[in-house]
């Protein structure tokens, strides 16, 4: 059984879409859905079928799942342990969105130490856009970041996570047993974090295809501290998913429905000079976020 055909399989359950886990394996979508067609004919049934834009498993699909994951786990494991002669540096220095410091770092860090338990690990936590100039000259070793590009620099996105709209339990909207329309949105007092980002301008553009206008009384740049007043009862927020785990499973922050849907998403990439050589453990990271955080079902 070829791996890299399970491997696409894997990716379109994560994914639920051919064209996104083509681009997580920087390959083309005619070429993952070959690789599924090769599955296909070698288990000799179906495994997918289609609905608008998500992949769907069949039954013999979901069967298969579960040994498809343990396979891939296993060969990736095994090509670990077969290259313990590869080059492990001292100290590998990682530059981290703020986001990705501080909620999947902690995550990342004590498997990484397993793995590589003598690698001394410094990371640097600054704006997407200040890490990749970071990278670019070479004051770090590679990046988790907002997916950007630049022609210098290999970019994986290896998470994306949806964006939603979160208030206080206490909220007046936390309460509603309906959806809540992007005009009744106009009277809330909104905290924006990070107008910079993608989310941030297709969420304003939305407003104002539809003559609408947010009320934001306040803007910051840290998630954290957005929030913290959210948590306060000053306002609401969108936010992305891995941000707000731990508050939504603690009742300390609620999801509040949109009538219509937002479907953006926030991407995480992996970043790095195309002649940099820690790649077991740069393939070690994306892995291990790919695994661990995609897929989570907070909504």
């Amino acid at each position: 059984m070829n791996i890299r055909n399970l491997e696409a399989f894997v990716y379109i359950v994560h994914f639920d879409n051919f064209n996104k886990a083509a681009e997580a394996l920087f390959l083309s979508q005619p070429t993952i859905s070959a690789r599924i067609r090769s599955l296909e004919n070698e288990m000799n049934t179906k495994l997918f079928v289609r609905e608008g834009r998500k992949s769907i498993l069949t039954d013999s699909g979901k069967k298969l799942f579960p040994y498809a994951e343990k396979m891939l786990s296993y060969y990736q494991e095994a090509t670990y342990k077969i290259k313990q002669d590869m080059y492990i540096p001292d100290q590998i220095r990682i530059g981290c969105a703020n986001s990705v410091s501080s909620y999947l770092i902690p995550e990342i860090l004590p498997e990484l130490k397993k793995k590589f338990p003598l690698l001394r690990v410094k990371i640097i936590s600054h704006h997407s856009e200040e890490i990749m100039n970071k990278l670019v000259n070479n004051e770090i070793d590679f990046g988790l970041i907002r997916t950007m590009t630049h022609p210098k620099i290999h970019t994986k996105t290896i998470l994306s996570n949806p964006v939603g709209l979160f208030a206080a339990t206490n909220h007046n909207l936390a309460n509603k047993e309906t959806t809540v329309s992007l005009e009744e949105l106009t009277s809330e007092d909104i905290i924006f974090y990070d107008h910079n980002s993608t989310e941030w301008l297709y969420i304003n553009r939305l407003m104002e295809s539809m003559n609408l206008q947010l009320n934001t009384i306040i803007e910051v740049d840290n998630m954290e501290s957005a929030k913290r007043l959210v948590k306060k009862g000053m306002g609401i927020c969108f936010l992305p998913q891995h941000a707000v785990f731990e508050e939504v499973e603690s009742n300390q922050l609620v999801n509040i429905p949109l009538t219509k849907p937002l479907n953006i998403n926030t991407e995480i990439a992996i970043a790095y000079s195309k002649d940099k050589t820690f790649t077991d453990i740069i393939n070690f990271c994306s892995s291990f976020v790919f695994h661990q955080f995609q897929g989570n079902p907070l909504f």
